[in-house]
Order: C-alpha cells, then structure tokens, then sequence
C-alpha cells in the first residue's frame, strides 16, 4: 500500500493556524513607538541651515494591529515642517498644528511626541570657493616613491551654506584615498566628503587625484662652487674647499635631467661672523622635488683677510 505524503497537509495547516492566529491578534488594539522623519519644505533659497536640522521626531501611535502594520509596511509617514519666509532661528513646539504637520491613517491615535519643541538654526545664505585638499594614505612598493606634487583636478569646490559656517572653512577635504605597494603613476576619481551634507552644498561631487611615481635612484653633483654673499669692500673671503660635491636622490627621469645649474651653494659672511667653531655649513638651494642625501663636505672652513 502506498504510504499517504502528508507533508502538504501540513504546510497548509501551519500557515491556515497563523492566519486564523494573525486575523484575530490583529484586530486588538496596540501601542507602538515609531520613528517619524522630519520633511521641511518651503524654505527660501536665500536661508540655510546654520546645524544640521532635526531628522526624526518620535512617536507612540495607538490603534488596531492591523492598521499600525499597515502604516508601517507603507512608510510614508512624515511630520511636515513648513518654513515659508521663516529667516531666523526658531522653535517649533511639536504639538502645535499637529493635524496639519503629522497626517497618520484614520483609527491611529497619536499618545505621545518627542521632543516637545524643535529647534532650527536659520541663517543667510552664503557661497564661496576653495580649494580642495586631498587625504590620501599612500604607502610605496620598495624603491618607489612620489615625484613633485599631488594634483587635484578640479582644484577647488564652490561651497554654499549659512554665513557663519561658510566664512570658517578655508578648505574642503575628499574621502581618505588609500593606495598600497604603489609602483606607477596615479589617477583616482575620488568623491569629496559629505560630512556636512546636511547643512553645505557642494558644485562637485567628484575630483581626479593624480600624482607620479617612479623608480627611485641617486646621482652625484661633482664640483659644485661655493658663492659668498655679502662680503664688505674691504674685505676677502676664501673658502676651503671652494667646491662640493653632493649625492641627491630622487625619481630616475627626473634625474636624467637635473645639471648642475639646478644647484647654488652658498655661505652669507653674516654667519662667518657669528661662528665661532672655523667652520661653516653652506646653504644649498634646489629643486624642491629632490633631496639631498649627502654633501661633501659637510662643514667649510673660511679665511678673511682684509684688502686695500
């Protein structure tokens, strides 16, 4: 005989059991607390926000189970703020008007609202542009590293916002780009941050990163000569050696085409006279782009001798 499936059975007997279960519970009455999102509307374009303004207010709704499931499988219940020629700060009591700001289904009792008062800060309206500031965390694979400056393309945002927020920020930061074991030039689309998203406006959303990178190397500046500044008429100064050498390092291409005339080595007779050790450090200028890893030699020693 074969055996009866009753699996079927009893599928239909569990969810007939929640139904019935379900159709009867429903129809009590329940208190539930919910969160109500703030919609302002109406407010000039001339205002902003000085703080960001309130998102929710909170709610404990009354009614029968049904009607409360209903509302919030639907989730178009707002709380409506409307801040028509408003243009200074307020306070809200949220009680107030309630019929016209908070619309819940027929059946639904509102028990309680909190806050009792909200508070917005209004200001006027503001714009200005500044620069973008990249924030990357970069790290290089061995004998690779940045060559020149980060580039950001666009440069600056113009930024909209009440008075007093606009006028304190000189510079607006993109989202942290992080690279690791980087070994060739960069170009990223990075998206500028949205910390204050709430209360700024930005023109841009987006900006290209880019900077270059290159094959580490070192090359040697032979026979550099030592330029004194600032010596008096009536005197002479010899330096020994008059001439240095320097070890600098830096990307491989850019290497290939640094000379010497790209150096100035130089020693003020102010700082001979304040020395009292016979030796002086020069001062070297270059590009800023290549460091100096050596120079040969370190200190210099000076005779003055007086002329006719």
């Amino acid at each position: 005989m074969e055996k009866l499936n009753r699996t079927p059975i009893i599928i239909i007997s569990a969810l007939f059991a929640i139904g019935l279960w379900l159709t009867v519970n429903l129809g009590f009455d329940y208190t539930t607390p919910k969160e109500i999102p703030v919609v302002i509307q109406n407010l000039d374009d001339d205002i902003a926000f000085r703080t960001t303004p309130p998102q929710y207010v909170r709610a404990r709704l009354r009614g029968e189970g049904w009607k409360l499931l209903g509302m919030r499988i639907s989730g178009d219940v707002k709380y409506i703020l409307d801040l028509k020629d408003k243009r200074s700060p307020v306070t809200v009591s949220t009680s107030a008007n309630l019929s016209e700001r908070l619309r819940v289904p027929t059946g639904i009792d509102i028990t309680e609202l909190t806050p009792t008062e909200l508070s917005i800060e209004l200001e006027r309206k503001k714009e200005k542009r500044i620069p973008v500031d990249p924030v990357i965390d970069v790290s290089f694979r061995d004998g690779f590293n940045r060559v020149g400056d980060v580039s950001v393309v666009p440069d600056s945002v113009v930024i909209r916002g009440a008075e007093s927020v606009v006028s304190a920020i000189t510079s607006w930061p993109t989202k942290p780009l992080v690279l690791r074991e980087v070994r060739e030039p960069v170009r990223k689309s990075v998206s500028l941050s949205d910390t204050l998203s709430k209360i700024i406006s930005l023109n841009i959303g987006t900006c290209d990163v880019q900077f270059d990178v290159q094959p580490i190397a070192e090359k040697t500046i032979a026979g550099l000569r030592v330029q004194i500044e600032g010596v008096p008429a009536n005197r002479e100064v010899v330096i020994i050696p008059p001439r240095i050498d320097l070890i600098i390092r830096g990307g491989i291409n850019q290497l290939a085409v640094i000379e010497d005339e790209n150096f100035s080595v130089q020693i003020h007779y102010r700082d001979i006279l304040t020395d009292t050790s016979g030796t002086v450090i020069p001062r070297i200028d270059g590009p800023d782009d290549i460091r100096i890893v050596q120079r040969s030699p370190e200190r210099l020693q000076y005779v003055i001798r007086r002329t006719p």
